[in-house]
């Protein structure tokens, strides 16, 4: 728990420049500094180090911060990992703020748990090198797995003794208290109150966190007995929400990043097996069905994922759970279907490293020809069967947040499938329109019944996000998707004056009307001429970063550059990322100008803003407007098919009152 005033310490203290450098040799360019961007392959210098402003920007792969994100990026820290590290490096002493009674107290358990769990990863370990009956049962069961010595230690596997009571009585013999061996699921208490061990008689897998501390065992009986259970995982704990874990991550997220692919398997040996062969990159979802979190999880380090199941029904079934929830998560999903007889364990075992390689290279296909292929098998000639796959494959292709990528499958699709493009994009715009209408009433019923928390880092909308009222109907899903690109294009626009001028004075100059009006802040005007209309931003983004400036500037008391360079310097600190690569965005020139003269010939955008940002007002409160009449349009045609001509009157009424305010839009921009 770092404090504020520490933190401001920290970032006071750094020297971007200075930090890269440890990891990247830059050379002076300008007023900036360049470098080879280490997050990406790259041979000419496309990072670009800004020391004035404190920030980087690669112009080729898109990576952007401060020196907090920088190191998060490159070492994979979390963002107090990082304030540490940052602050070991400038010599500045951590302030921890100050803890409740209860924070402490939780803290401490925490810590405790932790600490024996570890303790019993060490124990189960020396169980299996250095007891007679772990070497020969649990030693030997992974060397049959063909398991060498080197990869056994990488993974700290171990051995449970088979009596159930050898871990509860060395760790009470060593200190370690009875309600922390309950708590951390290594133990349980019977109702004597005698404590006995959960694992026995098995070999050990222990699960790490990201940052490589152990939180969890997963263990296998060697017995052939079908009354035991062949694994045992440890509960849900403190420490440990298996939802939110992903085994092997702490060992593959280096390679991650440098692949940026992450292979997904299923099982523990299955991940073991494939980096002995030297692939890296590989984690498991621990036989637990592929959660959000976990996929939210593989996004820290990379946005391509390709799922390796087994070749069986089972595996082909996971393979089609996984890949809607990856996809609707932004990321990218190739599928690779091993041959029925193999798993990604056994089929590592037989092939070389190339040789894995090369067919997932050859083999991984996307989620259109994966469905397909598996589905169409099943569907043979049946005309209803085929267009249940349609409507399948088109329902995943709904849940994607890119625009682009959806057009690109939806062109697949078409082809493949001999369909009108027209009406798959139709059927998606349906879809999502339910979806967000649903999503709409979900969060509203919440909201009734509890204080909402913050969203999730990675679960903003995509500026080109359709709007919630689409169905079918004469006002076309092109006629939606663009009014809301639109949109969103006004909203980031109005945020980035927010953000790069909102401290700035706009002067205006007299009209034909009248005399000029008062000068006023920009971020004044935005604000009033929005809260007066009662409008709020529709991206999802867009509308924290513009709630999160107003929350944050509430509380300044200086004005001008001082200002503003504390507003630049929140959102370029921000602890979530996606903030801070936009406000990055708006403050880099992505093609910088260095021709002094034609830089000088420039009017400075700060010179027009009494122009840009009226324009900008208008232009939103207009396409939002044309929002409304396409919805008013949609609503009467509804009420006519419905036969209510008291709600088609009534809704006419509106949209002439809406056409009116389009019209006065349309004279004020002519005059702007």
């Amino acid at each position: 728990m770092i404090d504020r005033s520490t933190v401001d310490r920290i970032l006071d203290a750094v020297r971007i420049e200075e930090v890269v450098s440890d990891f990247v040799t830059l050379k002076k360019h300008g007023p900036n500094y360049v470098g080879l961007c280490p997050f990406h392959p790259d041979k000419n210098p496309s990072m670009s180090v800004s020391s004035t402003k404190g920030i980087f920007k690669c112009f080729s792969c898109g990576k952007a911060g401060n020196a907090v994100g920088f190191v998060m990026e490159h070492e994979h820290m979390t963002y107090p990992e990082a304030l540490r590290y940052l602050a070991a490096k400038y010599h500045i002493e951590i302030k921890e703020k100050e803890e409740s009674p209860e924070e402490i107290a939780h803290r401490m358990k925490y810590d405790s748990l932790l600490a024996v769990s570890e303790y019993a990863q060490k124990y189960y370990q020396d169980i299996l090198w250095n007891n007679p009956n772990g070497r020969a049962i649990g030693l030997s069961y992974f060397h049959e797995r063909q398991f060498t010595d080197e990869t056994i230690r990488k993974f700290g596997l171990g051995y449970a003794a088979n009596r159930p009571f050898t871990l509860a009585g060395d760790a009470r013999g060593k200190g370690y208290k009875a309600e922390y061996l309950v708590d951390s699921g290594l133990c349980i208490q019977r109702d004597n109150g005698e404590l006995a061990d959960r694992f026995y008689d098995r070999v050990m897998f222990p699960i790490y966190s990201v940052s490589g501390r152990v939180i969890a065992f997963g263990g296998r009986t060697l017995r052939n007995d079908k009354t035991i259970a062949k694994y045992v995982n440890s509960p849900q704990t403190e420490i440990y929400d298996k939802s939110r874990s992903l085994y092997g991550l702490f060992q593959a997220k280096g390679a991650i990043a440098k692949a940026d692919k992450c292979i997904l398997v299923e099982g523990y040996a299955d991940v073991i097996s494939m980096h002995q062969s030297g692939i890296c990159n590989v984690v498991a979802s621990s036989g637990t069905s592929l959660t959000v979190e976990q996929i939210r999880l593989i996004k820290r380090f990379t946005n391509n994922i390709t799922v390796i199941y087994d070749g069986d029904e089972p595996g082909i079934k996971a393979a089609l759970r996984g890949t809607d929830l990856i996809l609707e998560e932004g990321l990218n999903v190739k599928v690779v279907l091993l041959p029925p007889e193999d798993d990604p364990d056994s089929f590592a075992k037989a092939h070389s490293c190339d040789e894995v390689l090369d067919y997932i290279a050859q083999q991984e296909c996307d989620f259109v020809t994966f469905k397909s292929d598996v589905l169409a098998k099943r569907m043979g000639t049946d005309p209803i069967a085929k267009a249940r796959l349609i409507n399948d494959i088109i329902k995943t292709i709904s849940v994607i947040p890119d625009s682009i990528l959806r057009s690109v499958y939806v062109e697949t699709v078409a082809e493949r499938f001999s369909q009108n493009p027209d009406n798959i994009f139709q059927k998606i715009a349906e879809m999502r329109g339910k979806k967000l209408e649903q999503d709409r009433n979900q969060r509203q019923r919440t909201e009734v019944a509890t204080e909402v928390p913050p969203p999730p880092e990675d679960e903003y909308l995509p500026a080109d996000e359709l709007p919630p009222v689409v169905d079918e109907g004469p006002v076309s899903a092109d006629d939606y998707a663009i009014t809301n690109m639109y949109l969103a294009v006004q909203e980031r626009e109005l945020v980035y004056y927010l953000l790069k001028f909102g401290s700035s004075i706009m002067h205006f100059e007299d009209t034909i009307d009248g005399p000029a009006q008062e000068p006023v802040r920009v971020d004044d005007y935005i604000r009033d001429n929005l809260g007066y209309d009662e409008i709020v931003m529709d991206n999802r983004l867009y509308r924290e970063m513009y709630d999160d400036y107003f929350a944050f500037t509430a509380g300044l008391d200086v004005s001008g550059v001082e200002r503003q360079e504390r507003i630049v310097r929140h959102f370029t600190t921000h602890p979530v990322q996606q903030i801070v690569n936009q406000a990055i965005d708006y403050l880099t020139d992505d093609y910088p100008v260095t021709v002094k003269a034609f830089l000088e010939s420039l009017e400075p955008e700060e010179n027009k803003l009494a122009y840009l940002v009226p324009k900008s007002v208008t232009l939103y409160k207009s396409r939002i407007t044309e929002q409304r009449c396409l919805n008013l349009a949609k609503m009467i045609n509804r009420a006519e098919n419905e036969g209510d001509s008291g709600k088609v009157k009534e809704l006419i009424r509106e949209l002439n009152m809406l056409n009116q305010v389009k019209l006065f839009f349309a004279k004020e921009l002519n005059r702007l």
